[in-house]
């Protein structure tokens, strides 16, 4: 059992609104704990309570939906990766952002006791990640947002109504989407991002119910590529071989999330907390509320950024297979 102080602190972008990132101990962490079965604080030096930000966790030893919890929609408020719910009050769930911390009621989703949980925490950075919400309209319209860069890829969910997530990336472009909550390939449907490329102070929604239905309230999860930092990023397969894949990083990347998009495949999570290492690697899929997976060695770390190995399966690595990631430094 992992003990309950054991964590890292990644991160990307600067302490103020006009600074970029220098280092990674400022806004993302990858932190483990223990369940209590009673309200705890979970220290994880990331400033919520000023900066804004999004905590997400996930039971790793049952299976448990995951809690998606962010500083725009309040405390106790949550969505699932894995179901097309709408929002959910959680009173015993995540109940406060701290300054340098985070503090969960007794809740089981979240704080089960003896039970093993991570959470993984993005701090709103310039160049790094923003919370953005909005009211659909049914008609197409901009919704501006503060990266200050272009958007490398969103995450967007219906918060009072059951909906699919549409995520896009840059790889798949705005003329396709990919729906967080299932294993399917990437979608050709103008009516969710209508066509229109993020800029680097809006993006664009069509007249898709799952984006933009009139009268409903909508959250965008929204990551950028910041050099040395963050990397949204793609790659190609190779049955039989090892894939290396270089984010720009001078350590390699402390957190991997890999989906496939020309077909059906999980959307996988790694980190280095739990362990990316020369050996088996625990993983997460963020579209099941499935306990992690341990057994299995498909990622290996690499000093510029991550390696998957050529024991992967299709949903990571084959011929002709194109893969889209979002890697932490």
């Amino acid at each position: 059992m992992d003990p309950i102080t054991q964590q890292v602190v990644l991160a990307a972008a600067g302490t103020s609104a006009a600074a970029d990132a220098t280092n990674a101990d400022d806004v993302f962490s990858t932190y483990v704990y223990e369940g209590t079965g009673s309200a705890q604080t979970i220290t994880n030096g990331i400033d919520l309570a000023g900066e804004g930000g999004l905590v997400w966790i996930k039971n790793r030893s049952s299976g448990n939906p995951h809690h998606l919890y962010d500083t725009v929609r309040g405390a106790t408020k949550y969505l699932s990766s894995n179901s097309t719910n709408q929002e959910n009050t959680y009173s015993t769930g995540l109940t406060a952002f701290g300054a340098n911390s985070f503090t969960l009621g007794a809740g089981s989703d979240v704080n089960a006791s003896s039970s093993d949980y991570v959470s993984w925490t993005f701090r709103k950075a310039p160049k790094f990640f923003d919370v953005v919400t909005y009211s659909g309209t049914g008609s197409t319209q901009n919704i501006s947002h503060s990266l200050g860069s272009v958007p490398g890829m969103i995450l967007i969910h219906c918060r009072d109504g059951s909906h699919d997530w549409e995520v896009y990336h840059q790889s798949t472009g705005a003329t396709k989407s990919l729906h967080l909550n299932k294993i399917d390939a990437q979608v050709t449907d103008s009516t969710v991002w209508n066509n229109t490329t993020p800029t680097s102070s809006v993006f664009t929604v069509g007249t898709s119910s799952n984006v933009n239905q009139n009268g409903h309230d909508y959250v965008a999860y929204i990551f950028a590529t910041l050099p040395g930092i963050s990397k949204v990023g793609s790659y190609s397969g190779s049955t039989g071989s090892n894939i290396d894949v270089d984010c720009g990083f001078t350590a390699g990347a402390r957190f991997v999330l890999i989906k496939r998009t020309d077909s059906t495949g999980d959307w996988y999570v790694w980190d280095t907390v739990r362990g990316i290492v020369s050996g088996n690697d625990p993983y997460i899929l963020l579209n099941t509320a499935a306990a992690q997976i341990t057994n299995y060695d498909y990622i290996d770390p690499s000093s510029s950024g991550f390696t998957i190995t050529s024991s992967a399966p299709a949903a990571l690595n084959v011929n002709g297979g194109t893969y889209l990631f979002l890697a932490i430094a």
